[in-house]
C-alpha cells in the first residue's frame, strides 16, 4: 500500500504566490508577496516610491515617516475560491523617536484531503482515509523616520529610513501522525529607503528578508529540522505625480500618480519582475486605479511570467479609507480576486489649500448688498512707508501676528521659538486643544503650551534631546530657513552647487534651506545682500517671510477681495 499526501493547500498558496518552490518538499513563503492592501494591488503592486499609508509597514516602512496621523489598514479576500487572506497593520507616530507600527498577514485553507492508493490493476482506487489544514502567517514590527531625526542636513528631510523585524509560521494541523511536526518557524528582517527627489518624484528602495542565516534570516521545520534561507528580493520603485499639487502639470482640482516598481530575487532562477500602476482621483474622495503585476509562474520550459491586469478604485471621507481591488493570478478566469481594504490615515489638510476660495453664487433677481471691508489693523510704531509695514498689517488683521496691549508691534524685537511656533500654527489656520506633547520648560496651561505642541507635532519645527523647547530662545536667520522650509513644504537639494548669499558657505548645514526659501522669495528683502545666517531673527524680518509662504500669500489675496 502506498500513501500519497495531495497537497491541496500547497497548489493553491503557491499558485497565488506564482512561485516555484526551491525545495522539493518545502518551503517558506512570504506572504506579504501575495498583496498588502487594495490600494497597491489596484496599481499592480507597485507602491514602494508612494507607499505612505499603512500599507508602508508591508511594502517599504520608510514610508511611515511620509504620515503623521495615526494609520490603519485591513484587508481580506479569498483566492481560488478556498484560500482565506487577511491582513491587518496599525502605526502611529511619536515626535521623540519616530513612528512605530505593527502588522499581520495571514493565509489558511481547511479541509485538505488526505488520501491512499487502495487495491492494484483495475481494481486500484484513491481513498480519503484523513484530512488536515494549512496555514501560513506574518507578523511585522515596523519603524520610519526621516534621516533629519539622526543627521543635521538639509537634504536629511528629503530622506527617510524605515526597518522591518519579521516573524513566519506556517504548517499543518491534523492528519495524524503522517501530518506530525510538519510546522516550522522564521525571522527575518526588511530595510527601506524613499527619497524626495523632487517635489513631483519620489525614489524607494527595500531589500526584504536581507538577513543572512547567521544573523537568523532564516525558516526552520519541526520535521527532520531542516533549516533553510529565506530568498531576498530587492525592489526599486518610482513614484511620478504627474497632475496635482507639487505635480509636473500643476492642477488643484484632480491628480494623476505614475508608479513603476523593478523587483528581483535574490534566487537567480527566479526572473525579475516589473510592476506598474496609475492612481487618478478626479474628485478628492474618489480614486480610479489600474496596473499591471507581473509574477513568477510555473511552465514547461522553465519559469516564465504572467502579466496579471489589475482595477481598483478608492473613497476617502474624513481620514478613513475604502478600497477595492481586483486582481487575476494566471490567466485562468477562475483565479481572479477581489481585494477589499478599510483603513484610516487621517485629514489630509495639504489637498484643501488650493481650494481656499469663495464660492461666489450669481442670483438671478439683482438685490443690493452691503459690503463691509474688513478694517486692515495698524500700529502706532509701524509708520506709513516702513519697509514691512504691509505684511505687519495684513498678518495682524488675519490673526497670525499679534501687537501688544499698549498699541505696538515691536518690529525690530527679536522672536523667540514659542513665538514662531504660536505663528506657525495660526497661519495654517489649526484649532488648538489637547496638549499631546509635554516639554519640561513650558509652563502647563501657558498660552503657548497647545501652540508649541502642534507646530512639534507637525514638525514645523524641533524639541531638543533633553526634553526641553527652549521657548525663550531666539532664532537665528539661518535656523528660520530651515524651519520655514519645512512649513512651506519646499523641496531640499542634497547638495547646494553655488553660495546662496555671499556669507553662506555651500557646506553650511542650513545651505540647502537657505536656497530653498531663497528661490521661492521669502528672502527678497535681503536681495544683493549678505545673509547673516547667525543673526537672530525680528519681528519684522518674520512677518516679511511667513507673509510670502504659499498659504499665507493665498489668506491675504483673500483678505484684500473683501
Amino acid at each position: 500500500m502506498k500513501r500519497a499526501l495531495l497537497l491541496t493547500a500547497y497548489c493553491l498558496l503557491l499558485t497565488a504566490y506564482c512561485l516555484v518552490l526551491t525545495h522539493p518538499t518545502w518551503a517558506a513563503l512570504d506572504l506579504s508577496e501575495i498583496g498588502v492592501g487594495a490600494r497597491p494591488l489596484g496599481m499592480g503592486g507597485a507602491f514602494v516610491g508612494l507607499a505612505d499609508d499603512a500599507s508602508a509597514i508591508f511594502v517599504n516602512p520608510a514610508g511611515l515617516a511620509q504620515n503623521n496621523n495615526v494609520n490603519f489598514v485591513s484587508m481580506s479576500g479569498q483566492m481560488l475560491s478556498e484560500v482565506g487572506y487577511l491582513l491587518a497593520g496599525a502605526a502611529d507616530y511619536s515626535p521623540a523617536m519616530g513612528k512605530f507600527g505593527i502588522g499581520y498577514v495571514g493565509a489558511s485553507v481547511g479541509d485538505i484531503p488526505l488520501t491512499e492508493t487502495r487495491g492494484s490493476g483495475a481494481s486500484l482506487e484513491v481513498v480519503k482515509y484523513d484530512s488536515t489544514s494549512f496555514g501560513s502567517s506574518l507578523l511585522f514590527l515596523s519603524y520610519g523616520s526621516k534621516l533629519s531625526r539622526f543627521l543635521r542636513f538639509g537634504f536629511a528631510e528629503n530622506i527617510s529610513l524605515g526597518v522591518n523585524f519579521k516573524y513566519y509560521q506556517q504548517g499543518f494541523t491534523g492528519g495524524g501522525s503522517v501530518m506530525q511536526d510538519a510546522v516550522g518557524y522564521g525571522t527575518d528582517a526588511d530595510l527601506g529607503l524613499q527619497w524626495k527627489v523632487y517635489p513631483w518624484m519620489n525614489l524607494g528602495l527595500i531589500f526584504r528578508n536581507f538577513l543572512p542565516e547567521s544573523m537568523g534570516g532564516k525558516f526552520s521545520w519541526q520535521r527532520n529540522s531542516v533549516t533553510e534561507g529565506i530568498p531576498m528580493i530587492f525592489k526599486l520603485g518610482g513614484h511620478f505625480k504627474i497632475l496635482g499639487l507639487s505635480a509636473l502639470r500643476p492642477d488643484p482640482e484632480q491628480s494623476l500618480d505614475l508608479l513603476l516598481d523593478f523587483e528581483k530575487n535574490n534566487d537567480q532562477s527566479r526572473p525579475n519582475l516589473w510592476h506598474l500602476g496609475l492612481e487618478y482621483w478626479p474628485a478628492e474622495d474618489f480614486a480610479l486605479r489600474a496596473g499591471i503585476d507581473q509574477k513568477a509562474k510555473a511552465t514547461e520550459a522553465g519559469i516564465g511570467v504572467d502579466n496579471n491586469f489589475t482595477l481598483g478604485i478608492g473613497l476617502r471621507f474624513w481620514g478613513f479609507t475604502f478600497d477595492y481591488a481586483y486582481h487575476p493570478f494566471g490567466e485562468l478566469s477562475e483565479n481572479a480576486a477581489h481585494f477589499f481594504s478599510f483603513g484610516y490615515r487621517g485629514e489630509e489638510k495639504g489637498r484643501k489649500l488650493a481650494k481656499i476660495a469663495a464660492e461666489k453664487k450669481v442670483s438671478p433677481v439683482p438685490t443690493p448688498e452691503v459690503v463691509v471691508r474688513q478694517k486692515i489693523k495698524t500700529f502706532t510704531d509701524v509708520p506709513e512707508g516702513y519697509w514691512a509695514q504691509k505684511p505687519i498689517e495684513y498678518l495682524a488683521t488675519l490673526g497670525i501676528m499679534d501687537g501688544y496691549q499698549d498699541g505696538t508691534f515691536r518690529p525690530t524685537k527679536e522672536i523667540t521659538r514659542g513665538e514662531l511656533a504660536v505663528i506657525l500654527v495660526k497661519a495654517k489656520g489649526f484649532e488648538v486643544g489637547q496638549v499631546k506633547l509635554k516639554f519640561k520648560d513650558v509652563p502647563p496651561q501657558s498660552y503657548e503650551e497647545p501652540y508649541i505642541s502642534m507646530a512639534v507635532e507637525r514638525k514645523y519645527i524641533t524639541g531638543y534631546p533633553d526634553g526641553t523647547f527652549r521657548p525663550n530662545e531666539r532664532i537665528t536667520r539661518a535656523e528660520a530657513a530651515s524651519i520655514l522650509a519645512r512649513f512651506s513644504g519646499l523641496y531640499l537639494k542634497p547638495k547646494v552647487e553655488a553660495r546662496v548669499f555671499p556669507d553662506v558657505p555651500r557646506d553650511h548645514w542650513a545651505s540647502p534651506a537657505i536656497a530653498a526659501t531663497k528661490e521661492v522669495g521669502l528672502f527678497t528683502y535681503l536681495s544683493g545682500k549678505s545673509f547673516g545666517p547667525n543673526l537672530y531673527l525680528t519681528r519684522a524680518e518674520a512677518a516679511e517671510i511667513i507673509a510670502k509662504t504659499p498659504l499665507v500669500k493665498l489668506k491675504i489675496q483673500e483678505l484684500l477681495k473683501k
